[in-house]
């Protein structure tokens, strides 16, 4: 299912209902809810009935013993691949559909455009192979809250470029030799060289992968 097909029909959906009334779903609309998410780059398992709460931290970060919904409209939870309520993807389902209850005079296609933007945005960085052992450069976790830029593959390669996959080191953009720059990881120290010229995160892409395309034999 395309994306616009995707958000239309969570639109029509969330326009659908007084939420405050709603506890339970058909299997059809829990179908929409789930395809919304996964179109929106996270990986559920499932969309089940439930409500998550989070907890309030004191300075030091241990918990204050109160708490506060995650999803106070939506009653419906997301289960990660793992068999784990996922925090970020519930809050995620459910901020945007609290947006358009509480934008419900807005027209149709302007809800439409809205909501495929914020899935678009949302979509994290996709991971970009550095070796032929299969070591991994993700994203640096985007800033707290649910509607958020990710990186993608236009976005320039700045000094630090985001996280080893596995090792969960920060990694680094560093000059190596007169032609080539290098990433390296804080953590295990892994070093990936590239040439200088490189700009952004697609040109990295493109250039380390053309390295692991096998020769014909």
């Amino acid at each position: 299912m395309k994306t616009i097909e995707i958000v239309t029909l969570f639109v029509d959906l969330a326009l659908k209902y007084e939420w405050s009334r709603v506890k339970e779903l058909t299997n059809d609309e829990v179908q929409v809810l789930f395809e919304t998410i996964s179109a929106a780059g996270f990986e559920p398992q499932k969309v089940a009935l439930g409500k998550l709460v989070g907890n309030y931290l004191d300075q030091d970060g241990s918990r204050t013993g109160e708490t506060y919904p995650i999803n106070d409209t939506c009653p419906y939870k997301v289960v990660s691949l793992e068999g784990k309520d996922h925090y970020h993807a519930t809050g995620w389902l459910n901020y945007i559909l609290r947006l358009l209850v509480a934008q419900r005079e807005m027209d149709r296609q302007q809800h439409i455009k809205a909501i495929q933007y914020e899935i678009e945005r949302s979509i994290p960085l996709k991971p970009i192979q550095l070796t032929l052992e299969g070591d991994l450069l993700s994203e640096y976790p985007p800033l707290s809250g649910y509607l958020v830029d990710h990186t993608k593959d236009d976005h320039e390669l700045s000094c630090c470029v985001g996280v080893h996959n596995y090792c969960y080191g920060w990694m680094d953009r560093t000059g190596a030799t007169k032609m080539h720059d290098a990433i390296v990881c804080r953590r295990c120290h892994l070093r990936v060289l590239f040439p200088k010229n490189i700009k952004t995160y697609g040109e990295l892409r493109q250039t380390l992968a053309s390295r692991f395309v096998q020769a014909p034999a």
